[in-house]
């Protein structure tokens, strides 16, 4: 049978009275009828390097041979040199299949029923492995409201991302147009990086642990700036605890920045300052309106620094708008003076004193134990004793005291009350 046949026959098993595979047609050299389905493959080729070659375009021969070790020997390959080299159609299945496995490794693993548009597989190695000497290794595009890139791991990470050189992220996320590059100096790369010009650059969000960490180890564990005076470079919406100190960065005239640091309360107060005048011995002060309205107005404290030689000053009445202000012993002056009020806040409803902080739960952290109690330490020295009498020698029972731990011992573990003791007997007066 010569290759410029127009009909190419073989013996089916599936209906022996069938015994053509393929016809000769205008459009495709050789093609089985869709409604012959006597042979479970239309075609099967074997070769000693490659089952089945393809290429078209008046240029495809100029690909060949290989120049890789990739395709030196392949089930199938295809080249065309302004194509597609390889397509794979379906409808209800994986449009390309690859998988790779070891002959010892077990397949049962690979899940069954993947549809897309090209599906890799293996037991052991990467499923997909893409790669570019300049452009994007992996190119994934949605337009129907899912993830261009999906990734999930049921053990390991849903997404790695590496940059071998320092100038580039591991990972970059973007939405939108960018936003603006990073300031202070700082280069745009790092292992994650993400830029926005209407959206937030980065969200972390989590419901039992934190939402966003930041650590390093040698510089700020998280850094933040803005470029609007009128904003800010960090807003809490909630309570804001320091295990260290908090201080304000101050410019020095030597150009150094000098740390001040805040004064710390037992309670939650705000404060106001200001300067009133005494006339004759007397001066009404009325509250800023703004500052009236986040205090709680009936429990505020005064206190005064006269600016002047007086007798003393005193609060003479206090109201919830203002508070007046007197001299001492029925002075008359009419001296300034300095003030400062404190008021609690009005947003805060309670608020203990010297409330107790509970530090967030960290991942692998072991239960916090509450700390013990007389009766419970009680009920360990008594353990510990019952535990030594058991592996004890067995003596004779002298004292049940000779058994038990000794009184050093028992004296650092835990003071037990003392029984006291019996009275002497007095001696009998002739």
């Amino acid at each position: 049978m010569g290759t410029f046949d127009d009909f190419f026959s073989a013996n089916g098993t599936a209906s022996p009275g069938f015994n053509y595979m393929a016809f000769g047609t205008g459009r495709v050299g050789f093609s089985t009828p869709a409604d012959i389905d006597n042979f479970d493959v239309g075609g099967g080729f074997n070769g000693k390097s490659w089952g089945v070659l393809g290429h078209t375009g008046r240029a495809g021969p100029s690909l060949w041979p290989p120049q890789t070790s990739y395709a030196n020997a392949a089930g199938v390959i295809g080249a065309a040199p302004f194509a597609t080299g390889v397509a794979g159609l379906s409808t209800f299945g994986a449009g390309v299949y690859g998988q790779v496995t070891l002959p010892q490794e077990d397949v049962k693993s690979i899940p069954l029923g993947l549809f897309a548009g090209i599906v890799g597989v293996s037991v052991s190695r990467s499923g997909v492995f893409g790669w570019s000497t300049s452009g994007h290794g992996v190119w994934g595009t949605s337009s129907g409201g899912e993830a261009g890139v999906l990734g999930l791991a049921h053990q390991g990470r849903g997404v790695l991302g590496l940059a071998e050189t320092g100038t580039l992220s591991g990972v970059e996320g973007r939405s939108g147009d960018a936003g603006p590059p990073p300031g202070m100096g700082i280069p745009d790369a790092a292992g994650v990086y993400g830029t926005a010009a209407a959206r937030p650059g980065v969200i972390g969000t989590s419901n039992n642990l934190m939402g966003v960490y930041g650590f390093s180890a040698g510089n700020a564990g998280i850094v933040g700036q803005t470029g609007n005076p009128k904003s800010f470079a960090g807003y809490f919406a909630g309570n804001l605890v320091v295990t260290g100190t908090k201080s304000a960065a101050v410019p020095f005239p030597d150009g150094s920045q000098r740390a001040l640091y805040c004064m710390e309360s037992p309670e939650l107060w705000f404060e106001d300052f200001g300067t009133a005048k005494l006339r004759r011995g007397r001066a009404v002060v009325e509250f800023d309106a703004n500052f009236a309205k986040v205090i709680k107005r009936g429990d505020y404290r005064v206190f005064f620094t006269p600016e002047g030689d007086c007798r003393g000053l005193y609060v003479r009445r206090k109201t919830a708008a203002s508070f007046e202000v007197r001299e001492s012993q029925g002075g008359k002056s009419s001296i300034a003076f300095s003030y400062r009020i404190i008021g609690r806040r009005k947003d805060v409803a309670q608020q203990r004193r010297f409330a107790k902080v509970t530090p967030p739960v960290l991942p692998g952290a072991p239960p916090r134990k509450p700390a013990p109690t007389a009766a419970g330490l009680r009920a360990f020295v008594t353990r510990v004793e019952r535990e030594a009498r058991r592996r004890g020698p067995k003596v004779a029972k002298k004292s049940r005291r000779s058994r038990a731990l000794p009184k050093y011992l028992r004296r650092h573990i835990v003071a037990r009350p003392r029984r006291p003791a019996p009275p002497r007997p007095q001696a009998k007066t002739q």
